[in-house]
């Protein structure tokens, strides 16, 4: 099979690799189910005020300046992104998994004395296309709906709706089954889906680039067992692309390869025990129906040098189900080259095929407990040593962006560390994670919030680790709005020293980064 060939094929697998089923063997007899989320969820959303941001946004947000409590600091001036489903409801239809949403990109724009914020849905194939039906079109990923119009490639089903980041002079708004879509970091106008050479079209681009401090964006794609690399450099323009088959067992791996890690060398991607039946979702099954993990088998990690994947090795860990990295790095240890990766691991996948279905359906389930991870990969003889920090449940972690790839010693995330039984979804706290010693520094943001993913952002470029601010998004119950806190980085116990509030609130989204003005 030439190369124009086989990305061909590659392209209409990654829609049923990465995605959902392209053509339906067996049509759904009824799509009773999805009717059925949308009324139990709106009798849920009735009683309780902490379901409010998965109901999904009637339409594009604007404005122009947020109720800003205390004071925000006077160099604080740039773009903060996030990005996450918004869209849940078309017709008689809710979406079954929260995953399927189509992508809002938010955009809060701080100038040193005041933060605006706009709200845009991406323009993608499918969007366009509901939105002037009405009804939903395509299939999802964890929802089984009987295609109403021709689906020709991973495209036609994309929601863009996991990831933004500014680089170069565009905004990327990203989804890890098909293309990323480009927008105008102006106005978050869409300007149309990014094909990065010719014949990788519709290629699978991940959510999860990294960003070096040399300004590189660095990304993966992958089709079951074929992951396939981009090097982007500092000015926009694609430097290389690689293509790796990697050696795991289909059967039970390569279901959900999310997040990746990179190091001055190396490629660092965890691919947990995970597998999707799409022939089950062609029935009409979802949720932990169709995503299976497989409790026997190890999470696999693979190590592969950046100037050639082709190279590229597996170690096997303990069984893990992990969606989210936190930093990786290169060390000489007494055996050769060691790789050290933090990443967030949970025992088992009631998150994603369980917990992500019932907040569909305003239905309280237990979610999965995470904890934050470090293991040291030899690659010099495949040897792997893990650690585990089990004081609290967390996600999302984050670091301070000039150190990706490189040593750090902090990770910021949301966290819980104690119970809130009238609570279904989200986090309660905030914390700062020392890595060496493992204590966290935490502040509470209390039983009123759900708080979602932190940033941190740098004072200067030249300064030390955590010189700078972290700042995120948070949902209030209680105000039924969504408020962007900034915390000093190194004092988060003392809490925001700034709070901007939106008179509205915003859709629970995934992950976003910060461009400096």
């Amino acid at each position: 099979m030439n190369r124009r060939a086989f990305l061909t094929q590659a392209a209409s697998v990654a829609a049923i690799g990465a995605t959902s089923p392209l053509i339906f063997a067996n049509e759904p007899k009824n799509l009773s189910t999805t009717e059925r989320f949308k009324s139990e969820f709106a009798a849920a959303a009735a009683k309780n005020p902490y379901l409010t941001p998965l109901k999904g946004a009637a339409g594009d947000l604007t404005c122009d300046t947020l109720a800003v409590e205390g004071k925000l600091p006077r160099e604080l001036s740039g773009r903060f992104y996030r990005n996450g489903p918004a869209n849940f409801e078309r017709g008689n239809e809710r979406y079954q998994h929260w995953f399927d949403g189509d992508g809002m990109v938010q955009q809060f724009t701080f100038d040193g004395s005041r933060v605006s914020h706009r709200g845009r849905y991406v323009r993608t194939e499918k969007y366009l296309a509901e939105q002037a039906a009405g009804e939903f079109l395509v299939p999802a990923f964890g929802t089984s709906i009987r295609p109403k119009r021709r689906v020709l490639g991973p495209d036609s089903m994309n929601t863009a709706n996991t990831n933004a980041i500014e680089h170069a002079g565009r905004v990327l708004a990203m989804w890890e089954g098909g293309s990323a879509h480009e927008l105008d970091p102006r106005t978050l106008d869409t300007k149309g889906v990014v094909t990065w050479q010719a014949g990788w079209e519709q290629m699978p681009f991940s959510a999860h680039p990294k960003l070096d401090p040399q300004g590189t964006l660095w990304n993966f794609g992958s089709v079951r067992d074929r992951f396939f690399v981009y090097r982007i450099d500092a000015a926009g323009k694609l430097a290389n692309t690689q293509i790796a088959r990697v050696a795991i067992d289909r059967n039970t791996h390569g279901g959900m390869v999310h997040d990746m890690a990179i190091t001055e060398r190396y490629f660092v991607v965890p691919i947990p025990p995970v597998t999707i039946e799409f022939e089950l979702l062609a029935q009409g099954k979802f949720g932990s129906d169709v995503m299976k993990m497989h409790k026997a088998a190890p999470l696999k990690i693979w190590v592969a040098p950046k100037d050639d994947v082709s190279k590229g090795r597996i170690f096997d860990l303990p069984h893990d189900m992990v969606f989210h990295v936190g930093n990786a790095f290169e060390r000489t240890g007494p055996s050769g080259t060691e790789i050290i990766l933090t990443y967030v691991g949970s025992r088992d996948d009631t998150f994603l095929g369980g917990g992500a279905v019932s907040m569909m359906r305003g239905q309280h389930s237990k979610s999965g407990e995470s904890a934050l991870r470090t293991v040291t990969l030899n690659v010099s003889n495949g040897s792997a040593r893990l650690e585990t920090f089990d004081d609290s449940f967390e996600e999302f972690p984050r670091l301070d962006p000039r150190f990706v790839g490189t040593k750090s010693e902090f990770l910021v995330s949301p966290t819980s560390w104690r119970n809130r039984d009238k609570v279904d979804v989200g986090f309660h706290g905030l914390q700062v994670r020392q890595l060496a010693s493992g204590k966290s520094t935490r502040f509470d943001y209390g039983d009123e919030f759900i708080v979602e993913e932190h940033l941190v952002v740098p004072r200067q470029a030249g300064s030390k680790e955590l010189d700078g601010w972290i700042i995120g998004t948070a949902f209030s119950a209680k105000r039924q709005q969504t408020c962007v806190n900034v915390f000093e980085a190194t004092r988060i116990a003392d809490g925001p020293i700034a709070r901007g509030w939106l008179p509205y609130w915003l859709p629970l989204g995934f992950h976003g980064n910060f461009t400096q003005a």
